[in-house]
């Protein structure tokens, strides 16, 4: 039984075919923080209204803030 290692150097089409760009788990870890980014942010919205007035002014900016 041998082992074989494949380079780009010995091996061009096989380089070439690779698709560039993440891989399946890279792109399934992106959705899970995008949505778990989605969930916080509809929490904070959510408690908005408990906050003071002055509290309130001071995080205004924030993308998820609907003025």
């Amino acid at each position: 039984m041998a082992a074989l290692t494949y380079s780009p150097t010995y091996a061009p089409a096989a380089a070439a075919a690779a698709k560039p760009g993440k891989s399946f788990w890279a792109r399934v870890w992106d959705r899970i923080v995008e949505a778990r980014m989605r969930q916080v942010e509809r929490e904070i919205r959510m408690h908005l209204s408990y906050l003071p007035a002055g509290t309130l002014e001071q995080y205004k900016n924030l993308p998820f803030i609907k003025n």
